[in-house]
């Protein structure tokens, strides 16, 4: 309970230093005013402020204009756990003044413990863009987000939580709500198609999707083969029907996956990452020379490209060019430091060349890196083995 009082305190605090608008009032009003105020510092600095609130009453009572007084009333209720009672005490402030952004965030939250939620909406969307404390700002985002994903609002729940990525990116609770909010998302998504196009190219393409994350390759393969039938020129068939054909088990299958990556290039030359695994599909058949000039298109396009780096520079030690190949891989691991792939090769070369010390740091990153990508996917084997069948 002592941590509440604290809270509220600070709260007020930070009010009665930041407000200076108060109503007009004199002589013995005035003075009156003067001691309750006192009396309601008092009790604050005692951690008592249940026994603040009926002075602050009396205060706004004698000067309904008394900014301070009105908005610290309702703060205080707020802490207190009187929604309800806070509600009318914080729009009135908000009435003298309208750009308090954490009073009307407080108000927001309020409405929402009430039941309010189109009044808490409103208000929480209004405080968030102004709110400058970081930790408030959290909670007034995190409140707003619940709100937008149960009335499955969920683009503006996934604008909110890019804002607050943007302001703690390694906070779990805010990297949590992004990932169920894009879930969520992706479901309504797909509910959506089938209910306007249950039979068009998108939606073969949709569930194509889903059943190459479940591992179902084979038919993975004959949606997306369905929906290149229906539309050859839809952006992305090619590409992601070349990247299934790699995984299938079947040889005969892999053996398509170049056509289709040249269909997808031959659709749009700007396609990056078609050029970049058209290189790989290269590579494997031994062909270093063609590979290196897809990587090349791929590297034109997209210059910070770490995995189209890390396979050119492959490409070029395949045809003996090592020293061509160390810069690569330096610029490889400066885009990507997790590409556990450029650190190994890098060490490789760097031990060829003398430089243990370099090798020993490169191998050394790379077994950081590993083990934490070998963590994740024990995690999403975990997640996929425990996951209810449809």
């Amino acid at each position: 309970m002592e941590r509440l009082y604290s809270k509220a305190l600070c709260a007020l605090l930070l009010l009665l230093s930041a407000m200076s608008v108060t109503g007009q009032v004199a002589g013995s009003s005035a003075s009156q005013i003067t001691a309750l105020e006192q009396q309601v510092q008092g009790y604050l600095q005692q951690h008592k402020p249940q026994l603040a609130i009926p002075l602050l009453r009396q205060i706004v009572s004698l000067d309904p204009k008394n900014l301070n007084a009105q908005a610290n009333l309702g703060v205080l209720m707020y802490f207190q756990g009187d929604f309800a009672g806070a509600i009318p005490e914080l729009r009135a402030a908000l009435e003298m003044q309208p750009n308090l952004a954490r009073i009307r965030g407080l108000l927001g939250i309020a409405e929402k413990r009430t039941g309010d939620m189109t009044g808490a909406q409103s208000d929480l969307e209004q405080a968030f863009t102004s709110i400058d404390d970081p930790k408030f700002m959290k909670q007034v985002g995190l409140e707003l987000i619940e709100i937008d994903g149960a009335a499955s609002q969920f683009t503006k729940a996934l604008a909110v939580t890019a804002k607050l990525q943007e302001l703690a990116p390694q906070d779990p609770q805010i990297l949590f709500v992004a990932y169920e909010i894009a879930a969520q998302l992706k479901d309504q998504t797909l509910l959506n198609m089938l209910l306007v196009a249950p039979e068009s190219a998108e939606m073969n393409m949709m569930v194509a999707g889903e059943l190459a994350r479940q591992g179902e390759h084979d038919k993975s393969i004959a949606k997306y083969r369905e929906a290149e039938r229906l539309n050859p020129h839809l952006p992305g068939v090619h590409f992601e029907l070349a990247e299934q054909l790699r995984a299938a088990a079947d040889p005969k299958l892999n053996a398509l996956a170049e056509g289709e990556y040249k269909a997808a290039v031959h659709e749009n030359q700007y396609d990056e990452k078609s050029w970049c695994h058209l290189g790989e599909v290269i590579a494997e058949r031994g062909d270093f020379k063609a590979a290196e000039d897809a990587y090349n298109k791929a590297l034109a396009l997209q210059p910070g490209d770490s995995n189209a780096k890390t396979d050119l520079a492959i490409a070029l030690i395949s045809m003996n060019r090592q020293k061509e190949a160390v810069p690569l891989l330096e610029s490889a691991v400066k885009d990507d430091p997790t590409n556990i792939v450029a650190h190994y090769r890098l060490s490789g070369l760097y031990r060829r060349a003398g430089r243990v010390g370099d090798a020993k740091q490169e191998m050394d990153q790379y077994t950081h890196y590993k083990g934490l990508k070998d963590k994740m996917g024990q995690v999403f084997k975990q997640v996929s083995e425990e996951a209810p069948a449809n």
